[in-house]
């Protein structure tokens, strides 16, 4: 076997698969239960992990991913080759061709992030997360055997006391939390200051004696720090507190490296704000705990509302109204301007193009511009239809979508390539499998109510911090990237996007490029995230295409 991961239950295992231990282990555990029962055994296991294990009497190997994609896997096949690991850079190192997936690519200028099991290269894939895949006699197959809509309660749901509710999420999460715990390396936790990560750590800190470590960074940038709620949170919770801050120096000076951490293109700005906090955190802790999954379970993302009224308003109108207030926007301003793209989109997979907007990435239109395509293919809509015939509320599917497709093949992706880059393990408890069935399955006014996102969690909350902490404006973790391309980091738009590079490498439209960084140049910063995707793929390019991983 080889095995990246946790294994939380363990001890539970063992008694269940009436194991004796010979080491305190998690690894000899999951061994000795798949040779007990096989595949089966997965769907007891509580942990984060990508394994693999060669059945040496069947010839047989198999390959397995945890339930929601917090390890990662990758693997190439063709023909009669196959090889797997947890990272792209690995596999390149082979001697194979590398050929670029445009497919994969215009996912990439859609999304910010490549989604599914597509690669950037042709012939490489993902294994999905919660599934599994088998090797015999050089025949390859994936199939899953955890999905999560199969776990989706049918509509009504009953009526409970919400009282009740509250204590069962507290009992839950705490018992998550309590998992992740088992070290026998130092621990801490990151703490933001917003609702997710100020939970999981007033659970932590409840559940020890001693003060535990927590950890924030801020930005000398105004509208991008919070470390000053943080630093309330950590008074009040008493927790050992660490807090860093990061001017635009320190922080651009990982900016020409991060494609080091990030072996597929990648756009999302806050990986750098992510090398940085694992970064501090690795001087005192091995282990730390994280929020991520809050936001996608109890649907704490703002465009729940902009989707509804976007939605209503095209229902109601039939084009003129809307291509009236789009031509209209686009002479009142930048930032209007960057809103009239919310009444020109196609009303067909409304919102993948919404997504898409709102992480003002590229539309559909723009890609076929920027690559030379007659046509376009994006996996992401098929995602998206798939969900959007299910018997669910539409904020019941966009917080499916953020779970299956944002969580999994962005925040994991993002976290554990920060995370392992500084040899720090990250640990998830919103993500464990309980927490998860049990709050998706909630009625929807315990996650948005009167207008209030996170309504269970910041209940929760309030048994353990005060009003004026709770109910705050949401923040995020974005790093200001456009500030950054306007001053000390513009040399990367001369170096990378310059006209006589695009042209001689051959993916782009020239034009299209120039556009975007006149447009960016003479103001319009809301090209900010456009600029850097492009500017991010062309360092990614060079680094493993160009100069093989060197």
């Amino acid at each position: 076997m080889i095995y990246n991961g946790e294994m939380y239950n363990f001890k539970e295992l063992a008694v269940k698969y009436n194991i004796q231990p010979r080491t305190s282990s998690d690894s000899e555990i999951i061994l000795e239960a798949f040779a007990k029962v096989g595949i089966a055994c997965v769907n007891d296991f509580n942990g984060m992990f990508a394994l693999a294990i060669w059945d040496k009497e069947e010839k047989k190997l198999f390959i397995i991913r945890d339930r929601f994609g917090v390890k990662p896997l990758v693997y190439y096949h063709k023909e009669n080759d196959f090889a797997f690991a947890s990272e792209l850079k690995t596999l390149l190192n082979l001697p194979i061709e590398k050929k670029i997936n445009t497919r994969a690519l215009q996912d990439y200028f859609f999304l910010e992030y490549i989604p599914n099991a597509r690669c950037i290269l042709e012939n490489f894939h993902k294994l999905p997360n919660g599934h599994y895949l088998t090797v015999e006699r050089g025949n390859v197959q994936v199939k899953p055997y955890y999905q999560f809509e199969e776990k989706i309660a049918a509509r009504p749901l009953p009526v409970r006391k919400e009282e009740d509710v509250l204590d069962e999420f507290e009992a839950l999460l705490a018992s998550s939390v309590k998992y992740r715990q088992i070290s026998d390396v130092p621990i801490g936790a990151f703490l933001s200051g917003g609702t997710d990560s100020s939970l999981i750590c007033a659970l932590f800190q409840k559940q020890n004696s001693n003060p535990v470590n927590t950890f924030t960074i801020g930005f000398d940038v105004a509208g991008y720090d919070e470390s000053g709620y943080a630093k309330q949170v950590a008074e009040i919770l008493k927790t050992n507190h660490s807090e860093t801050h990061l001017t635009d120096k320190s922080s651009i000076s990982i900016v020409d490296n991060i494609v080091n951490y990030y072996d597929e293109p990648f756009a999302a700005p806050s990986t750098i704000p992510s090398y940085l906090v694992c970064n501090v955190a690795r001087k005192h802790v091995t282990v730390a705990m994280s929020g991520d999954g809050g936001d996608e379970l109890f649907m704490g993302y703002g465009y729940y509302d902009v989707y509804r009224k976007v939605k209503q308003l095209y229902r109601m109108d039939m084009g003129v109204g809307r291509h009236l207030i789009n031509s209209l926007f686009k002479i009142m301003g930048p930032r209007y301007a960057r809103a009239s793209r919310l009444f020109s989109l196609p009303s067909k997979d409304l919102f993948a193009h919404l997504w898409s907007e709102q992480q003002y990435m590229f539309s559909e239109k723009e890609i076929g511009s920027l690559l030379n395509l007659s046509e376009t293919s994006l996996s992401i809509k098929d995602n998206w239809r798939k969900i959007d015939t299910m018997k669910l509320s539409d904020f019941e599917k966009i917080s499916l979508f953020d779970i299956e497709q944002y969580l999994a093949n962005n925040l994991l992706y993002k976290m554990d390539s920060a995370s392992m880059a500084n040899s720090l393990e990250v640990r998830n408890p919103y993500l464990d499998y309980r927490v998860m069935e049990f709050g998706f399955n909630l009625p929807q006014e315990y996650k948005i109510n009167n207008s209030t996102p996170k309504y269970l969690m910041k209940k929760l909350l309030l048994r353990y911090l005060p009003d004026e902490l709770v109910y705050r404006r949401k923040w995020g973790f974005p790093a200001p990237i456009g500030n950054w391309l306007s001053n000390e980091l513009s040399y990367l738009i001369d170096k990378w996007l310059d006209p006589k590079r695009i042209k001689a490498q051959g993916l782009f439209n020239e034009k299209q490029v120039s556009h975007y960084v006149k447009a960016f140049r003479s103001g319009k910063k809301y090209h900010d995230k456009r600029v850097w995707s492009l500017i991010f793929f062309q360092m990614w390019h060079d680094k493993y295409m160009v100069n093989n991983g060197h």
